[in-house]
């Protein structure tokens, strides 16, 4: 596909729709075997849009500062943490119940 009819990743998706919907989604339903792979251009543009999401996602990352991307991770990693530690209270609370009963 040419550049000029190709997403920018510098650009939100809603900015882009019109490109999307008139161009690229015609262009993949001619090229897609429809027999072999029955999918609907609803599909097709929200695999296109999950796609840009994840690219510009990690275009803005890359561009963050080192510092800013680790306090990130940092955050990332305590939210698991405490997530994990929510679920193994929460287990242990249904555990505690049944023996009760």
């Amino acid at each position: 596909m040419p550049p000029e009819n190709q997403l920018d990743i510098e650009q939100t998706f809603e900015s882009q729709k019109e490109l999307v919907t008139q161009t690229i989604i015609p262009v993949l339903m001619k090229t897609l075997d429809l027999v072999t792979y029955p999918v609907g251009e609803g599909v097709v543009y929200d695999m296109i849009h999950r796609r840009h999401r994840h690219k510009r996602e990690n275009n803005r990352n890359k561009k963050k500062s080192e510092s800013e991307r680790k306090r990130d991770n940092e955050r990332k990693h305590k939210n698991s943490r405490r997530l994990e530690v929510n679920i193994k209270f929460y287990i242990l609370l249904v555990i505690v119940i049944y023996l009760q009963v």
